[in-house]
């Protein structure tokens, strides 16, 4: 598939395939310049290389071997039966502890761990990077208390074929489900937009509704969000699309918006100035289904709350880090999400929530014993643990939870990272990665 958009000094043309790479032609008298946009498949470093060919090494981790997936043969490692997919294949979703830049990293210490298995529980799946990763190498269950979050988990990790749409009255839809999609996604983006819940409480027409100017969305995208999310919810509800349909077209919703969001980070607040991606039209992009040999599951529940119906081999631990508290940060996208016409108060709209929604995690007095109950619950062979150097524990306290729950002593891994900023006047962006590693109870 390539797909093209226009800015007015530059045209890029993308052309998909597993190295993301892309051409720009960029104009300038009679001076061509040909760039590329590179994404590492070693490190996750991406850039742009001003080259007449694709680059020789990363400029990062210096690899001559960027845009190759790591091979499961790697010299030194244990074989193991598994495929991770490319980075190319991984939705990027702007999100607090987003796995996406260290999922290689991921894997290598899979491997180097001898780990193996066949399920693998992903216990807070957030962007559900990690579980649609590894979707080809385990039977993945992932799960997050957060409803965006199950959506994005039901269309990019549980989804193993296209969804149906057959039932949609189009005219000549195609009998290829893959073509079906795209039908459906161009129908959505044509239609007219509606004055609906987002747009009279998230874009500049909130002055009047609620005698405050929030920015979230412009106008325009504000109607188009509220007319997509209402069509998908009438042809649900009229029994025109399944479940699959549901899921898999809301999660394009999710992605389309967080990429024309007015909002340094997260939706805990909006700028004050329309960012230049803000005035860009939202569009919903297809979704690559990605076929496995195994049944994955998406859960929505409290971690706590899973456990004892959880067993697996592998349990993958990415808690929250901070005291942002992740309800708060992207109640936005979960009122998306749930299009349930919330009671919504403040500066930001923010969507009423209980202290059952917020989370243990994000709290200094709670997040040790959190951790210990949480460690303690898991039935698992593996336990792997993602944590980082500004996190409300030390990697010393951590160290000491593990052995006070008698898994013992675990293997650390430490690799720099950066850090994901909502501020842009930051100047210290670069944090350690920890990676605990340690044999279950199973």
């Amino acid at each position: 598939m390539k797909r093209e958009f226009e800015s007015k000094h530059l045209m890029v043309i993308y052309h998909s395939n597993i190295f993301k790479v892309g051409t720009h032609d960029l104009l300038l008298g009679k001076e061509q310049i040909n760039v590329f946009e590179c994404i590492c498949e070693r490190c996750g470093h991406d850039w742009i290389a001003r080259r007449e060919e694709a680059p020789i090494v990363c400029p990062k981790c210096k690899s001559p071997y960027w845009d190759k997936p790591i091979s499961n043969n790697s010299a030194n490692q244990a074989v193991l039966s598994y495929n991770t997919l490319p980075l190319s294949k991984i939705p990027q979703f702007r999100l607090i502890g987003n796995k996406y830049r260290v999922l290689n990293n991921l894997s290598n210490i899979i491997r180097r761990e001898n780990i193996e298995g066949l399920t693998f529980f992903d216990v807070f799946s957030g962007s559900a990077a990690v579980s649609r990763y590894f979707k080809k190498s385990f039977a993945v269950i992932s799960n997050d208390s957060l409803y965006f979050s199950y959506v994005l988990q039901k269309a990019l990790v549980e989804l193993n074929e296209y969804p149906d749409f057959s039932k949609l009255n189009f005219g000549n839809l195609s009998l290829i489900p893959e073509e079906r999609v795209h039908s459906v996604l161009e129908y959505l983006n044509m239609a007219d937009g509606v004055e609906g819940f987002v747009y009279n409480h998230y874009t500049p027409a909130s002055k009047n509704r609620d005698g405050i100017e929030r920015m979230y969305f412009s106008e325009v995208n504000g109607r188009k969000i509220d007319s997509i999310r209402s069509m998908i919810e009438e042809w649900f509800k009229c029994g025109n699309i399944d479940d699959n349909g549901y899921f898999y077209l809301i999660a394009s919703l999710l992605l389309a918006v967080q990429k024309i969001s007015n909002i340094s980070g997260t939706y805990g607040a909006y700028n004050k100035t329309w960012d230049p991606r803000a005035k860009k039209l939202l569009s919903l992009k297809f979704i690559e289904v990605i076929h496995s040999e195994f049944r994955h599951q998406a859960f929505n529940e409290d971690s706590f709350e899973i456990l004892n119906k959880i067993e697996c081999d592998v349990a993958y631990i990415d808690p929250p880090y901070n005291e942002r508290q992740y309800i708060a940060n992207y109640h936005l996208l979960e009122t998306i999400a749930k299009y349930d016409d919330p009671i919504i108060s403040g500066k930001t709209g923010i969507r009423n929530y209980t202290n059952r929604e917020k989370s243990l995690f994000c709290s200094k007095r709670t997040v040790g014993s959190a951790l210990m109950k949480l460690l303690s619950s898991l039935r698992t062979k593996y336990v792997i643990l993602s944590y980082n150097s500004e996190g409300l524990l030390s990697k010393e306290e951590i160290m000491e939870i593990f052995e006070r729950t008698g898994l013992g002593k675990p293997n650390l891994y430490e690799f720099p990272y950066r850090r994901f900023n909502s501020n842009h006047n930051s100047h210290n962006n670069r944090i350690e990665e920890y990676v605990f590693v340690c044999k279950g109870t199973k």
